[in-house]
């Protein structure tokens, strides 16, 4: 059990920080000038990055699950996915609506949300499904 909640936590963090690097270099890119190819189109690649580093997430919960002769990896993978969302969208409106911060910082803690989020998404979700029997192992032939 703390097995399969650590390497949640540990793969949601893992991805959570990768999919941070990804937007922050969207962003650098972008700054150059609005000529350049994916900056007009920036509601598709935030969505396109999420999905990259949930499926990314995805590949290493079910080998990790594998590994460790669990069942359910992919239930783990979807649950963990839309918890990254719906944690991240709660950060975002209780950081929107009820704190009283600028906008400049905002910019942190939504930061910190999304390398968190997943990590705790994740970490839950492995906690939560991943509750059966594990794996029987094939037995070894005595040839």
């Amino acid at each position: 059990m703390v097995v399969r909640t650590a390497l949640g936590a540990v793969v949601g963090t893992v991805v959570g920080g990768g999919f941070l690097l990804t937007l922050n270099s969207v962003v650098r890119y972008c700054n150059g000038g609005p000529g350049r190819a994916p900056c007009g189109s920036i509601g598709l690649v935030v969505p396109t990055g999420f999905v990259v580093w949930a499926l990314l997430a995805g590949l290493f919960v079910v080998a990790g699950f594998h590994f460790l002769h669990q069942r359910h990896g992919l239930w783990v993978v979807g649950a963990g996915a839309v918890l990254w969302v719906a944690l991240v969208a709660a950060v975002y409106h209780v950081s929107r609506e009820y704190l009283d911060l600028y906008q400049a910082d905002r910019g942190p803690v939504i930061a910190v949300a999304i390398v968190i989020a997943p990590c705790v998404s994740y970490a839950v979700a492995a906690l939560s499904i991943g509750r059966d029997a594990p794996v029987a192992r094939p037995a070894e032939s005595q040839s």
